[in-house]
């Protein structure tokens, strides 16, 4: 298949991922029990006269229109760059995902810097001791890591090193651009409850992809010609090996993400999933929409990009 044709059709693709997205996340709220204008009126709702009020809310927000008709509205609005306002606070939904996505950009982009080369090196380390202890253990371990809910270990983290230690702080987020010591010592225990789970992941991919390749002819002739086993490992062996984690990186950010939402709640940092979880239970519908919408445009780009990358990187791909 031509690389044209090729890449019209991902393109395709994603254009449709998009659309599934936008209809579920459009009819996610709308399908669970529940009157958004109660929620929004609050205690005034339970009135004997809040029908008249309950009734003019909806009008307003739209609600008592078809269900076809408030989503034509909404995706029109969003193909001319409108997200439109917070049902709750009346700000823009733009303003407040452009507000909420630092903290998140940071820990998802932390997490990452600091699992790929661990994952890369415990894995390899795995794999040149095929079924030996070092072997059996960082399987274990790694199988550990994926099993362990991010909500749990976070909670541990805060309870032996904020509390009973005192040395890092339990939850916040500083900016780095305001404090570049705070931004640190407040992101250590999030970014380590996120990346558990991300190198457990990449280390056993790692594991099987270099376990694979110091299988090969190639490895064999190295070793037959005296070259050092170091440099065969982690020059020659680990270099085929991690290739292919381009694209499994790129997959596991939309992982990260959802992970991310949970782990802001627990740690307090007030980033896109914090966001997101609030909207959900306000049934803030205008932003739970468009944070949805583009936290997917996000991590389906990414997705994009790191398989262009890695078939850019090895041309064999491409065949």
């Amino acid at each position: 298949m031509p690389a044209i044709t090729r890449t019209f059709l991902e393109i395709a693709r994603l254009v449709f991922v998009l659309w599934l997205v936008s209809v579920l996340a459009f009819l996610a709220l709308r399908l669970t029990p529940g009157d958004p204008a109660v929620l929004l009126l609050g205690p005034q709702a339970g009135h004997e006269d809040a029908e008249a009020l309950l009734a003019q809310v909806r009008t307003e927000m739209g609600f008592d229109q078809p269900w076809i008709v408030q989503y034509g509205i909404w995706i029109g609005d969003i193909l001319r760059g409108d997200f439109g306002n917070s049902s709750r606070s009346g700000v823009s939904v733009l303003s407040l995902i452009v507000n909420a996505v630092p903290p998140t950009l940071w820990l998802v982009l932390l997490s990452v810097m600091v699992s790929v080369p661990l994952s890369i090196a415990i894995g390899m380390w795995a794999a040149s001791h095929r079924n030996g202890a070092v072997d059996r253990g960082v399987r274990v371990v790694t199988t550990m890591s994926i099993a362990i809910p991010g909500v749990w270990l976070g909670l541990i983290l805060i309870i032996f090193f904020s509390v009973n230690l005192g040395v890092l702080p339990s939850g916040g987020y500083v900016s780095p651009l305001i404090d570049p010591g705070g931004f640190i010592r407040h992101m250590i225990l999030p970014v380590a409850t996120l990346s558990v789970f991300l190198t457990g992941v990449l280390t056993r991919f790692v594991y099987a992809e270099g376990s694979d390749v110091l299988r090969q002819d190639y490895m064999r002739t190295a070793t037959a010609m005296g070259i050092p086993r170091r440099t065969r490992i982690f020059r020659y062996a680990t270099r085929n090996a991690v290739l292919p984690m381009i694209t499994i990186v790129g997959v596991q950010i939309g992982v990260l993400v959802g992970n991310a939402v949970l782990v802001e709640a627990v740690f307090g940092i007030g980033g896109l999933g914090q966001l997101l979880l609030s909207s959900v239970l306000n049934r803030d519908y205008q932003v739970v929409q468009g944070a949805v919408l583009i936290t997917t445009v996000v991590v389906v780009l990414v997705g994009f990009l790191s398989d262009m990358a890695n078939r850019l990187i090895d041309p064999r791909i491409a065949k």
